[in-house]
């Protein structure tokens, strides 16, 4: 049974040599990994944490210093809990002491409360969408004048706010309309003044 502790650097996050040294001393001898990646990439799409997965074994323990280390969007972060539970993994957290352990009555409880804090975030991400849509649809002028620009980047920039809309990452958004992550930003910014609930302003923010 091995010990693997997961981090993401960022040099905004100050704290972060604070965190590991906290990780490092409760697992001195524990195999470190540490994830560069920028953005808001979700786990099993950034390299170093797809290979710490694959190497991970039933009965080892991955401790990390909150679950922000998955990401800020509780869907992604409730897929990639239950994944490594799937795997027999132990999840150790160190920011509060708490521990997804395979087949546990509290690990359950911890579960359903990250099943309702996504099913929250959902609700508001699809009426953030609706608002969106709704102010497209009646004020057509606002849309112009939002994207115009050359006329062979209309459609483009059409595509990339209908998924922006429906939830996708920048990332993804970016892979899938094969433009640079910059385009997807310039239209999410647009989009935001569309957005009077905030639930694009809180996606797409890059994890600490």
């Amino acid at each position: 049974m091995s010990v693997y502790l997961y981090t993401r650097f960022s040099p905004k996050n100050r704290a972060y040599r604070e965190h590991l040294d906290a990780l490092t001393a409760a697992h001195p001898d524990a195999k470190h990994i540490e994830d560069r990646v920028k953005g808001f990439v979700p786990p099993f799409e950034r390299p170093e944490f797809s290979k710490l997965f694959k190497a991970l074994n039933s009965g080892d323990t991955l401790a990390i210093w909150w679950l922000t280390a998955f990401g800020r969007d509780f869907n992604q972060v409730l897929t990639t809990v239950n994944q490594i539970l799937e795997k027999g993994v132990t999840l150790e957290l160190h920011c509060q002491p708490l521990r997804f352990e395979p087949g546990s009555q509290q690990t359950q409880t911890l579960l359903a409360l990250l099943t309702g804090y996504d099913q929250v975030q959902t609700q508001h991400r699809l009426f953030a969408a609706e608002q969106a849509r709704t102010a497209i649809k009646d004020e057509p002028e606002l849309w112009q004048k939002k994207f115009r620009g050359r006329p062979a980047d209309k459609a483009k920039h059409q595509q990339i706010a209908a998924l922006l809309l429906e939830g996708h990452t920048l990332q993804s958004v970016a892979q899938q309309c094969d433009v640079s992550l910059s385009t997807v930003k310039r239209v999410k910014a647009k989009l935001n003044t569309l957005d009077d609930d905030g639930g694009l302003r809180r996606r797409g923010k890059s994890p600490q």
